[in-house]
């Protein structure tokens, strides 16, 4: 069975998210781990029925999350990792300060009650909301979280490098805390849904629904791209704007799907819409984005 997804490697680390059966999984986690360098690799799982990845992509980067600091190194120092039955009552402490470290288009669809939201588009905005929101003498105790562990690595050892004492991280991040939530049958403290960086863009803890339809108001946490490719804007829509707006994101890019592809491929000749596609639903033309 075809293994597909993608893998990032730095001089910090390796990490990716792959998808494909469960013996080819298997094998492909044995083939990293025979390798000394990679024995104790952690692998987190989460189950889908389709193959969320359409093809694969190994990347060389600077950093495996950009958060933009130098002599930051979580190989040599980081928060305290705490797993995911001893979060709870963590994060039950009235002195802890429970912080997200996601970005806000992440945060809008799902989050522990009571996180505080740094709002930012990107990780490279986290340093600026630490220093000028947080300090080692007012906040003693702080727990973060992401999504699997891996920016809290990042995010944890920056917290130490600035004289942060307690310092604690979900071991494991979202995904794990949802896989032991299920299988040891914990309480669960997440609301709504955990944001996934691949085809689903959103995998469901709770029931719960805490965003809306950019469109119309309604509530909703279903994100999708506009199908526009000159467009691309990942945004929230409910079924029904979905079916009104031909899962566009205004009526401006309606117009232009409904166009023949020869004159949509016109275009768009020469331009590029990475912009667009990163804004994660910064759109004027969505009326009811918070």
């Amino acid at each position: 069975a075809q293994v597909r997804g993608t893998l990032l490697l730095a001089a910090e680390g390796i990490n990716g998210t792959i998808a494909g059966s469960r013996s080819a999984i298997d094998t492909v986690i044995d083939f990293l781990r025979r390798d000394a360098r990679f024995a104790g690799i952690e692998a987190k799982e989460s189950l889908t029925d389709e193959n969320p990845f359409y093809r694969t992509k190994v990347k060389l980067k600077k950093e495996i999350v950009t958060m933009g600091v130098e002599d930051i190194d979580p190989n040599e120092i980081v928060g305290t990792y705490v797993e995911p039955k001893d979060w709870n009552d963590l994060i039950s402490d009235p002195d802890v300060l429970l912080l997200d470290t996601r970005n806000k288009y992440e945060v809008e669809i799902g989050t522990f009650a009571n996180a505080v939201n740094p709002e930012t588009d990107s990780f490279r905005e986290f340093p600026d909301y630490v220093k000028g929101n947080l300090s080692p003498d007012k906040h003693k105790k702080v727990a973060m979280f992401c999504t699997g562990g891996i920016r809290c690595e990042k995010a944890s050892a920056y917290f130490k490098h600035k004289g942060f004492k307690k310092v604690y991280q979900l071991e494991g991040g979202i995904i794990e805390y949802a896989r032991q939530v299920k299988n040891q049958e914990l309480e669960n403290k997440f609301v709504g849904k955990n944001f996934v960086f691949d085809e689903r863009r959103g995998e469901r803890i709770s029931e719960d629904v805490i965003a809306q339809c950019h469109q119309c108001g309604a509530p909703c946490d279903t994100h999708i791209n506009c199908i526009n490719e000159a467009c691309h804007l990942l945004f929230i829509q409910c079924d029904s704007c979905g079916e009104k707006m031909n899962q566009c994101c205004s009526d401006a890019c309606k117009e232009t799907v409904a166009l023949p592809e020869e004159a949509q491929k016109a275009l768009r000749k020469g331009t590029h819409n990475s912009n667009k596609i990163f804004k994660k639903g910064r759109s004027e033309v969505l009326k009811f984005k918070q």
